[in-house]
């Protein structure tokens, strides 16, 4: 191959990766075209059934797009209003400013409002390679915000990493109620309607949110988000009134249930008749009218850990007794550790002159540990027994 071809070839890959990999961009819903986003519904498509660049319901001079649960659609995901970004997206800050409908004529309905990340091998086409995790799973990358509609003071926050049809899965999940503060649940679930396990530890922080008073997410626009990294994922909103960030859950500590696979970036609305909000056991009823959800902006901002790789402080593997690690991972903050094989195990950390820093169990074959000032020595300990000595 010529010089020339090769360079043409080197080019025609850079392009190629940025079609596949968006670098960030927002989305302000002031105009009749959208630029970022695709339309796309498996139901009854009604022309109505979606304005852009029309005013808010609630504010005037707020241009939204805005979303109709129509009565002719049938029950699923798939058949609502939904909109997908025509460029992956990877690692990165996401936001919404998001207003769900209000139903107070019908107080069950059974309704869902999703803002949230989504690429299935099982209905991809081949876009990526399949089971990237290589578990024997159908990958199924996806972090969700979603409200269910007849109770506005919850929100609901999933990640998966894996799904299959027989309802065989991995997804951690959390739901909460803002306007008290109550966590329902913080989950690890492996199959679909099973009770899954309650996690705890570094995979349920914060333990306690703050309440917004009156928090009802169908009577005005809140700012809400989540950052994706490959080490976590951070659920948040912010509170209108104080302009302070609430973190509603901080999940890390166990990296084989943080998806790695880039996504589309959606935002939907559905009806759901098998699916009830927590506290409102009998709301899965059909819409009997329209229920408009309002989006007034969705931005994505890419991080530059995704553009540019962590850094690797040691990728060379220790081995303590047939033990090894297979990566040292150093951010700004924290340190994230990955193992070939480890079960019942935890990690503490020690100052040099034996004081313990930080000790924590380690869940799946990776862990987070923060870091600090002083030099410090990390020990991996398994039924009492040190199998691995790290100097961090």
């Amino acid at each position: 191959m010529n010089k020339k071809a090769f360079l043409l070839l080197v080019f025609s890959m850079i392009l190629s990766a940025f079609a596949q990999t968006s670098i960030g961009f927002s989305e302000y819903f002031d105009y009749l075209n959208l630029i970022n986003f695709d339309y796309g519904s498996g139901g009854n498509k009604a022309k109505w059934a979606w304005e852009n660049g029309v005013s808010s319901e609630i504010e005037d001079t707020a241009k939204v797009i805005k979303l109709a649960m129509d009565p002719a659609d049938k029950a699923g995901a798939w058949q609502g209003q939904n909109f997908s970004s025509q460029s992956f997206t990877h690692f990165g800050k996401y936001s919404a400013r998001i207003k769900i409908p209000n139903v107070q004529k019908q107080p069950n309905v059974g309704g869902v409002v999703g803002f949230y990340t989504y690429y299935s091998d099982l209905y991809g086409g081949g876009e990526q390679e399949k089971d990237a995790n290589k578990n024997g799973l159908n990958d199924n990358s996806e972090i969700d915000l979603e409200w269910l509609i007849a109770n506005p003071q919850l929100i609901y926050m999933t990640a998966w990493t894996d799904y299959e049809e027989s309802g065989d899965c991995r997804k951690i999940s959390r739901i909460v109620n803002l306007a008290s503060g109550k966590i329902y649940t913080t989950n690890y679930g492996e199959k679909l309607g099973s009770a899954g396990v309650e996690l705890s530890g570094i995979e349920n922080s914060p333990e306690n949110i703050t309440s917004i008073e009156d928090f009802d997410a169908s009577k005005r626009f809140y700012v809400y988000g989540f950052d994706w990294r490959p080490e976590s994922i951070r659920w948040w909103i912010i509170n209108p009134e104080s302009r302070d960030t609430i973190t509603l859950w901080n999940y890390g500590g166990n990296i084989e249930r943080i998806t790695q696979k880039p996504a589309r970036l959606m935002f939907n609305i559905w009806h759901t008749n098998d699916w009830a909000a927590e506290d409102k056991p009998f709301s899965v009823e059909a819409p009997a009218d329209t229920f408009w959800a309002e989006f007034d902006w969705v931005k994505y901002e890419r991080f530059d850990s995704a553009i540019s790789p962590v850094s690797i402080i040691s990728q060379k593997k220790q081995k303590t007794d047939n033990y090894s690690i297979k990566s040292v991972q150093k951010y700004s903050n924290r340190t994230v550790l990955t193992f070939n094989d480890v079960k019942n195990a935890k990690i503490l950390v020690y100052s040099i002159n034996g004081r313990k820093l930080y000790e924590s169990e380690i869940v799946g074959n990776g862990c987070v540990i923060p870091n600090f000032r002083q030099r410090s020595v990390a020990l991996v300990k398994k039924n009492g027994k040190t199998i691995c000595r790290l100097s961090l």
